[in-house]
């Protein structure tokens, strides 16, 4: 292990260098300033680390100027055959940049005290939500929704949704995971992602009342992927539609699985 001390204003700096891994402890506030300084110390690290670390934790500003910085780190770490990592700061511009996969891992500061159930609920609508939004994007799927269990009657409920109209809204607004003919019924069952390439030819809808519903909804082809706590509970669904048959190609797959790990490292 090699540690180095680095000090300046208005930032503290110190390096934990092992074979695994490079740890780079930041301290104070990374405003233009701070930043400068951090990306001038980072300048050679971001192409030689094979696993890069930014400890945050003790950051206790963080500028839109660093948020740039970590964007670029990320790139360069990555055109290395590296990866980076930010610990110890929970920041919502940091998080879009995770789960879009330009930030492999984001470790998220832990607070005194037990958080509440609600506050786990919000938190996990916000992580769902923005994983649909990223979901459509890398497919290019015009519809879609995502979903949180309610464990106490074991149901999926709808919590955000795109490009759906009442009828389908209305047939999949609760979704009991077991014994419901539905795509994301059946991930959530076997908790793993499941991908239907054509609705009207798929054992799980031909001839069920959900396959008439998509149908009529205009969705031909269905990926369910589900969401789980880092410590294996499920905490929903996510599921991008199509209006035509798709055969879901590896690269697809590869990108809802980058999306959903990324929400399953956020989820409460």
């Amino acid at each position: 292990m090699v540690q180095q001390s680095l000090t300046a204003s208005p930032i503290e700096t110190s390096v934990v260098a092992r074979p695994e891994r490079t740890v780079v402890h930041v301290a104070g506030q990374l405003d233009h300033g701070g930043t400068m300084t951090l990306m001038k110390q980072l300048s050679d690290l971001s192409a030689h680390s094979h696993r890069l670390v930014l400890d945050f934790s003790r950051v206790s500003f963080l500028g839109f100027a660093a948020v740039e910085l970590v964007e670029v780190v990320a790139e360069q770490v990555r055109a290395a055959g590296g990866q980076l990592e930010v610990w110890g700061v929970d920041d919502p511009r940091l998080r879009a940049l995770h789960l879009t996969g330009g930030l492999r891992v984001l470790r998220i500061a832990e607070t005194t005290g037990v958080s509440s159930s609600r506050a786990d609920m919000e938190r996990n609508e916000v992580v769902l939500r923005q994983a649909l939004a990223t979901a459509l994007r890398v497919t290019g799927a015009p519809m879609g929704n995502v979903q949180f269990l309610d464990p106490a009657s074991d149901t999926l409920r709808i919590s955000a949704q795109r490009g759906f109209h009442p009828p389908f809204l209305s047939f999949f607004r609760s979704v009991e995971v077991a014994g419901h003919g539905s795509a994301c019924g059946a991930a959530a069952q076997r908790q793993r992602p499941v991908f239907v390439e054509d609705v009207r030819a798929s054992p799980l809808f031909v001839g069920t009342p959900a396959g008439d519903v998509l149908d009529d909804a205009g969705v031909r082809s269905v990926a369910s992927l589900p969401v789980m706590t880092p410590g294996g509970e499920l905490v929903g669904m996510l599921s991008v539609h199509r209006a035509e048959p798709t055969v879901w190609a590896a690269e697809a797959r590869r990108e809802l699985g980058y999306v959903v790990q990324a929400a399953d490292r956020l989820a409460r």
